[in-house]
């Protein structure tokens, strides 16, 4: 975009969403581990880690994004950036199908291994190299479906979904504008659209040209949640948005915490 003044030196790091375009760091079997760890944990290592300042794991990111879009039991919903595939079968729970897309192999065989076994099954590391192997009792939805797919362009129709989600995942492909128009299209009228972001903006994965906020544009910083909200309008209403904390736990004394930003909108033309 044109005025950027300065968008800095930005460190290259981990992400929040799905496989994002090659990058390698989505496609090893420690990154699927601590995602499914994330997605279908076996005890709070959050709680364990601070005391009683947690807050409870159902207020957290992606647990509470639920609370964002209304079941639609007769309906289909679409995940942009499954990852493990947790919010893709809460979108099951409270529709007629839901699918999970993700441009990461491994991560697309993991959540769909969760839902054959009925079981989130994977190793943590306790300290250096000790680690413990986790299974995880996870209640089964035959109506979710798992596929490798590019956020930029998806393969289905426009209006198909009465709900679409989109998690963590606009700062994690080289092309969000894109990313945005297609969310929009392949939700119906009527129907709810939820993005969600900590907007960590960084090079790797999102050329600074392409970034929606993180600038200062005439002297004036430029702010992703505005962007998103611009962009979307006028065929999108906001409903509601929060900032959701979670916690990536790497060790048994260490993990990644943060906040994502979460808006629910609603497609009315």
């Amino acid at each position: 975009m044109a005025g950027r003044e300065n968008p800095g030196e930005q460190e290259s790091q981990r992400g929040l969403g799905g496989g994002v375009y090659g990058n390698t760091d989505y496609e090893n079997d420690r990154t699927v581990a601590e995602y499914l760890a994330f997605h279908y944990p076996a005890t709070d290592d959050f709680l364990a880690l601070i005391g009683e300042g947690a807050p409870a794991i159902e207020e957290r990111y992606p647990y509470a994004v639920r609370g964002f879009w209304t079941p639609e039991p007769g309906e289909d919903a679409l995940d942009v950036g499954t990852a493990t595939g947790r919010v893709t079968a809460d979108l099951a729970r409270d529709h007629r199908h839901a699918f999970g897309l993700d441009t990461s192999k491994p991560f697309i065989r993991a959540a769909a291994a969760v839902q054959s076994r009925r079981a989130a099954r994977y190793t943590v590391v306790v300290e250096g190299r000790i680690e413990e192997e986790v299974d995880v009792p996870v209640e089964p939805f035959p109506n979710a479906s798992f596929l490798v797919g590019d956020a930029l362009h998806l393969p289905f129709e426009s209006g198909r979904f009465a709900t679409v989600t989109a998690l963590n995942l606009l700062c994690r492909v080289p092309d969000p504008d894109r990313a945005l128009a297609e969310l929009a299209r392949a939700t119906k009228l009527g129907g709810t659209l939820v993005i969600a972001s900590p907007y960590t903006w960084v090079d790797t994965f999102t050329p600074s040209e392409k970034w929606l906020g993180g600038y200062s544009r005439n002297r004036q910083p430029v702010r992703a949640s505005n962007e998103i909200r611009e962009r979307l309008a006028p065929r999108f209403e906001l409903q509601r948005d929060a900032m959701l904390p979670f916690f990536i736990r790497h060790h048994a004394r260490s993990g990644q915490l943060g906040l994502s930003h979460v808006q629910s909108f609603q497609k009315v033309s």
